[in-house]
């Protein structure tokens, strides 16, 4: 039978990637419907007529959300959550996003429970407390838990679906990715690549290196990230084959680099200075400590005027608008650690699965999509 997908989040990276992906890559007779949601306005051009929206807004209570997705969503075999919302107070990122999926699965199976096959969760690296501390790395998906699961909504999240899934006919999967690489139509989310853009663009401008904000360990250590392509493309897989029921993945690129050796090319790419050898106060620190020599949300705080004469004498006034979407606190929380965190894709290979891709090209492709849509000169 064609399945019938239900994409939440649609308007951030990784939905948006689940989407796109169903669209280029299936048939009508694989997937008949694609039911798209996301709390805001729908800013995507969608070119197909399985594509059908419906808001909606999972701090609802369940029985007026599960009304709000009647009938539309009774149809729904295959599930996948990607909303978030972000705080970088931990305590808050956890409250705000431990009711956002019970919400969402106690309406979708009030509503679809007869015809549902599988709910995918996207989690993150954030459910083996890389963004905490030093952890096992690269992180495998049997680690155990280092933190009670009221200190982590991922955990919350996870052990919620899987009660609710206990003795059911439908299938769970779990997709952990490391730091999304990819893009939205509207600027929004904690997205890596849009925010380096704007730093490269500014510093080129302004004829200064520019210098990766970070610490001698982090410049010096070992990293990887998750093209938001990879992402949709493990998701769709695990949630049609029938040996990765009930089963977490991690998803990355498959390849490690160092900030060091890729940091310039980056830069290169935008035309703007920056040295591998580039130096630091401090060496050799413990990990486990916190420290960033610069920061980047102090340096944007008076570069906006920069970025919009950048814009105006590129021809591109559409684009000032985009250094608001900056995520210039979330990237200094990533670049002051002091120790390197890489996820394990070794269980997603063994069942099966053989997506990879060059983490140079994961930023380069975004770059270039930003500036297909606009979004920068």
């Amino acid at each position: 039978m064609a399945k019938v997908a239900l994409i939440t989040g649609v308007n951030g990276i990784t939905g948006s990637a689940i989407l796109d992906h169903l669209v280029k890559y299936t048939t009508q007779q694989e997937w008949k419907r694609i039911i798209i949601t996301s709390r805001s306005p729908l800013t995507l051009d969608i070119q197909d007529p399985r594509v059908e929206f419906l808001a909606l807004d999972f701090s609802k209570p369940t029985d007026v959300l599960a009304q709000d997705m009647s009938p539309l969503c009774a149809e729904v075999t295959h599930a996948y959550f990607s909303s978030y919302v972000h705080k970088d107070d931990f305590t808050e990122l956890n409250e705000a996003n431990r009711s956002l999926f019970e919400n969402f699965l106690e309406a979708l199976l009030a509503v679809a429970a007869a015809n549902l096959q599988n709910c995918t969760l996207q989690t993150g690296g954030k459910y083996y407390n890389v963004h905490l501390r030093p952890v096992p790395s690269p992180a495998r998906e049997d680690q155990p838990r280092l933190v009670p699961a009221d200190q982590n909504f991922y955990y919350h999240q996870e052990d919620f679906l899987r009660e609710k899934q206990r003795g059911a006919t439908w299938s769970w999967n779990v997709i952990r990715p490391e730091a999304i690489i990819g893009y939205a139509v509207k600027p929004n989310g904690m997205n890596e690549a849009l925010t380096l853009a704007l730093y490269f663009l500014v510093c080129k401008k302004l004829g200064v290196e520019a210098r990766m904000p970070t610490n001698w360990n982090y410049w010096n250590g070992v990293d990887d990230i998750s093209d938001a392509r990879l992402i949709a493309d493990l998701s769709i897989f695990t949630s049609t084959q029938p040996q990765c029921v009930n089963q977490s993945f991690n998803v990355t690129n498959g390849d490690y680099f160092s900030w060091r050796y890729l940091w310039p090319r980056l830069a290169e790419y935008f035309g703007a200075s920056a040295s591998p050898d580039q130096t630091f106060s401090q060496k050799a620190l413990m990990p486990g400590a916190l420290l960033q020599e610069t920061s980047l949300e102090s340096w944007a705080r008076d570069k906006r005027g920069v970025w919009e004469q950048l814009c105006d004498e590129a021809g591109k006034p559409q684009a000032k608008n985009t250094f608001q979407a900056g995520t210039w606190a979330f990237q200094d929380w990533v670049f002051r650690r002091t120790w390197s965190a890489t996820l394990s894709i070794n269980k997603a290979r063994k069942f099966g699965w053989t997506g990879h891709m060059d983490s140079y090209d994961s930023f380069i492709d975004a770059f270039e999509k930003f500036r297909e849509l606009g979004q920068i000169p």
